[in-house]
């Protein structure tokens, strides 16, 4: 998919070549509805003819490149992978379909399909004219692929009812809750209750919830998610390893993801105009009606921590906060014990890692001596979703 930046543009601006300043007074208007106006953004903001080029020269590829990496980490799962069919519902999916990247795990041997159904859930008829073109654009010519766009409300029960007879084995929203539970007045109890249509006889399913990397939203959906595992009884695949109650819900914190990613080159100016750029940032869950869990594909014997920090060096050592089984964990190593090659000093935030040797300092503290060997057993790679 090497030139879908390219592709992007094209249907943003024709034949004509956009300048710097076109790009980022669009981009820069989609990005302020998202955030410092995002009280004032109306119902119909996909109607904007500004606001949807800027949306689609930016958070189309963001959102993309998203879905990629989590579509690409459940599929580390050989149970999973080994499907040879697939089915998504994609709600509220705007001109990002997700299964573009679907369409580039296969084409990197990754899964090995032979059908895909695909259905999109959205409102606006000139966004799901974008998402017909950039599928046909992109559909392989060896899958056998079944598309859609379903016109309809992700906030209201209608659109639930008519799709639960498909039993989707992955289910996907991304960025919508803040629509659907701010602007629709939809409760949370709503919500679970839909979703328990698509569980009923399905142990193949899938939830894939993705939030901005804020506090609000990453709050909200993490408090949806103990009520979808209380309620429904579904069971983490990731980032979580058990099913505890969220410890950094808990803990008045959040948990938020950092993925290094590769943009498209006519966005490599935005970094100097203030907009993180280099890093995907987002909250996210994924959420399964079998149990089956991102450890099942690390060693059986091992501790398996969750990395919710940044490395953090301070004076004579280093520390991080470790999600372990189900408490927020304070783990540090001393500079003294620093050994050659330290993989400790190789874990980024979002790694899973674990280690066979450890003191405990208090409740909620550990300290890695010398003698524990340490082993990363997953570090979300750097995403090149539009880069091959």
């Amino acid at each position: 998919m090497q030139d879908l930046p390219e592709f992007l543009l094209k249907l943003i601006f024709k034949d004509k070549t956009p300048t710097k300043q076109q790009l980022k007074n669009l981009i820069l208007k989609a990005s302020d509805l998202f955030t410092f106006l995002d009280s004032k953004r109306p119902e119909d903001y996909m109607k904007n003819q500004d606001f949807l080029r800027g949306y689609l020269a930016y958070f189309v590829p963001v959102n993309l490149a998203k879905i990629y990496s989590l579509l690409k980490e459940l599929f580390r799962h050989p149970l999973i992978s080994s499907n040879k069919d697939l089915k998504i519902v994609d709600i509220g999916c705007g001109p990002s379909p997700a299964i573009l990247p679907v369409f580039k795990l296969f084409e990197e041997g990754i899964i090995s399909l032979s059908y895909v159904r695909y259905i999109g859930v959205e409102l606006e008829e000139r966004v799901i004219q974008f998402g017909r073109e950039i599928i046909e654009r992109f559909k392989p010519k060896n899958l056998s692929v079944n598309y859609e766009f379903l016109k309809a409300d992700a906030a209201d029960v209608k659109t639930y009812i008519e799709l639960k007879e498909l039993r989707p084995d992955i289910m996907i929203f991304s960025n919508s809750l803040g629509e659907i539970f701010d602007n629709k007045g939809f409760r949370q109890e709503d919500f679970i209750k839909f979703i328990k249509y698509f569980t009923y006889h399905n142990e193949r399913f899938s939830l894939i919830i993705i939030e901005p990397g804020t506090k609000k939203s990453a709050s909200r959906l993490h408090g949806l998610r103990d009520s979808l595992i209380r309620e429904l009884h579904l069971y983490p695949y990731s980032p979580c390893i058990n099913n505890f109650p969220c410890p950094a819900l808990k803990a008045n914190n959040w948990c938020y993801e950092e993925r290094k990613w590769i943009p498209p080159e006519y966005l490599s100016f935005l970094s100097a105009i203030g907009l993180q750029i280099n890093y995907l940032k987002f909250s996210y869950v994924i959420l399964r009606k079998d149990g089956l869990n991102i450890k099942d594909t690390f060693p059986e014997d091992d501790i398996v921590i969750k990395n919710t920090s940044h490395l953090l060096k301070e004076k004579g050592k280093s520390r991080l906060w470790g999600c372990w089984d189900g408490k927020l964990i304070d783990i540090e190593k001393l500079k003294r014990d620093y050994i050659e090659e330290d993989k400790w000093l190789k874990i980024k935030k979002g790694c899973y890692f674990s280690f066979d040797n450890f003191i405990t300092l208090s409740e909620k503290k550990v300290r890695i001596p010398i003698s524990g060997l340490v082993k990363i057993l997953y570090c979300p790679e750097i995403v090149s979703f539009i880069s091959l």
